[in-house]
């Protein structure tokens, strides 16, 4: 793999090099467009969508094979997708709000909201994925967050993420759960209005269709798993939205949380025993050649997988969806190191 991408980085290189070009500034996103394709189908991606924005704009956008392999549904950066573990950083920002707007303390014990937590862990060690002490990633207990959300918010997990979200950051491409286009999801549909389910059951209409990859590299049909929406998973959303969502976060203008907030949930937690964890609050956080990287990720086997990585110092955002676990499989992304993602090596390569 190693040999590979290098060797794309160089063709991607020279071609960008013979090709007419704008400005200088402009060179690396023709480079990343150039390597991005090669490297999805080298993967057996069958639709990827991809946006980067920098200083609150977005900057180059493309949407790469298909949305519907069997219906030549092009991918775009329009293409609605369960983004999985990428929940989870809405899911602070959540709490961010509940922090500004009604003194959530973060150091308190999360069994005040879920008794039955098996260790008695901070909200704060919920959110950095050290409710043991240590870093141990585990989406099953981020689940815990739930309670929070719903209480401090006085309202069910899904309409808190529409309205102090959705709503407020104006992503009309995100839907609060896979569940509404569903037959079971009957009890969730009461909670909107027409308008707003209207809207929601759209966007379900074009969702991307998943793919598992076989050892040959074909792609096959397969299924989402029928679940609705918590505060570890279940939101479904474009590229697009994403990349709204995450400008907004940049911007120092206090929607939907104050900058001091914002900032202690992209610093690593640290243990009352002195050990550092990858995580801050609901977002991993690293260094690359002395820049903070700070990421999240989805992953639904067989099916579909997210990233995003932001390096807010440059104000400099990459925004990735599939519909096959692509993104995120083989590269262990759970143990804290975004440099594992060949798309990340090449991001980083020309941008930092």
């Amino acid at each position: 793999m190693k040999l590979r991408l290098f060797s794309l980085i160089a063709v991607a290189s020279a071609s960008c090099m013979l090709a007419p070009r704008g400005s200088a500034q402009e060179l690396p996103y023709q480079i990343f467009e150039r390597y991005l394709e090669p490297l999805a189908q080298q993967i057996g991606m069958p639709g990827l969508s991809a946006v980067i924005v920098r200083n609150g704009r977005i900057e180059w956008e493309k949407g790469y094979g298909h949305a519907d392999l069997e219906n030549k549904v092009d991918a775009t950066p329009d293409t609605p997708y369960p983004i999985g573990g990428v929940t989870q950083a809405m899911t602070a920002v959540l709490l961010g709000v509940c922090t500004d707007r009604l003194q959530l303390e973060v150091d308190s014990g999360i069994r005040r909201w879920q008794p039955s937590f098996p260790t008695d862990a901070s909200v704060r060690q919920v959110l950095a994925h050290a409710s043991e002490g240590r870093f141990v990633f585990d989406p099953t207990r981020y689940v815990a967050l739930t309670p929070v959300v719903e209480q401090c918010l006085g309202k069910p997990y899904r309409v808190a993420v529409a309205d102090e979200i959705l709503e407020r950051l104006t992503l009309t491409g995100t839907v609060p759960g896979l569940d509404l286009g569903l037959a079971s999801g009957q009890e969730a549909r009461e909670l909107f209005d027409a308008a707003r389910l209207d809207r929601y059951q759209r966007q379900l209409a074009r969702l991307a269709v998943p793919y598992r990859i076989d050892r040959a590299g074909n792609a096959q049909r397969s299924e989402y798993p029928p679940y609705g929406v918590d505060a570890s998973g279940g939101m479904v959303s474009t590229a697009r939205d994403l990349a709204r969502f995450e400008w907004e976060l940049d911007d120092d203008n206090g929607v939907p949380l104050s900058l001091s907030t914002l900032t202690k949930m992209w610093t690593p937690y640290t243990s009352a025993d002195g050990i550092t964890t990858p995580t801050g609050q609901g977002w991993f956080v690293q260094t690359s050649s002395n820049v903070r990287l700070v990421w999240t990720f989805g992953h639904i086997p067989d099916a579909a997988s997210a990233l995003i990585l932001k390096m807010p110092s440059k104000r400099l955002t990459l925004v990735l969806l599939a519909n096959s676990g692509g993104l995120a499989a083989g590269y262990n992304l759970e143990q804290g190191d975004i440099a594992n993602s060949p798309f990340v090596k090449i991001f980083l390569r020309l941008f930092i």
